[in-house]
């Protein structure tokens, strides 16, 4: 029996926003509970450091920066998945931007921006990897709090 709550050794999962805070560490939990990590953000250097500490736990990951206010750098996100590893078992949401002043001081834009990346990425995100999640026959989705 094993000694880890959850195994997930052989699963391959994708976490959005993986490379700081929440996302980062729930990246690392993940490997290190058995499963190739591919963790994003749009900082390269984040992507990367994040990629090696899990190369570092035995598992696979891919080096690819994402924007969820794009839907075509989350497909291509998408795309470069299934050519690596063949298929996405697990989905977590974790991309967001937060505001770090007063509430009075958010102009209208700024909210419309906060609430493309945070609600509406977690969308697209959902949507491009509705189909390889579906075809894994064990797809997992989780939206992580920001």
């Amino acid at each position: 029996m094993s000694s880890q709550l959850f195994d997930l050794t052989g699963r391959v999962a994708v976490v959005m926003g993986g490379t700081s805070g929440i996302g980062r560490a729930i990246s690392i939990g993940l490997a290190q509970s058995g499963a190739d990590v591919v963790a994003t953000g749009r900082r390269e250097n984040n992507v990367a450091e994040v990629a090696g500490e899990i190369e570092s736990l035995g598992k696979r990951s891919l080096r690819v920066t994402v924007d969820a206010a794009n839907r075509s750098s989350i497909d291509a996100l998408r795309d470069g998945v299934l050519n690596e590893f063949g298929r996405v078992d697990i989905l977590v949401n974790s991309a967001g931007q937060i505001f770090r002043k007063p509430t009075i001081s958010i102009t209208e834009q700024e909210w419309i921006n906060l609430v493309d990346v945070n609600l509406t990425g977690t969308l697209r995100a959902c949507q491009s990897f509705y189909e390889p999640l579906k075809a894994s026959g064990r797809g997992a989705l989780s939206i992580s709090p920001r």
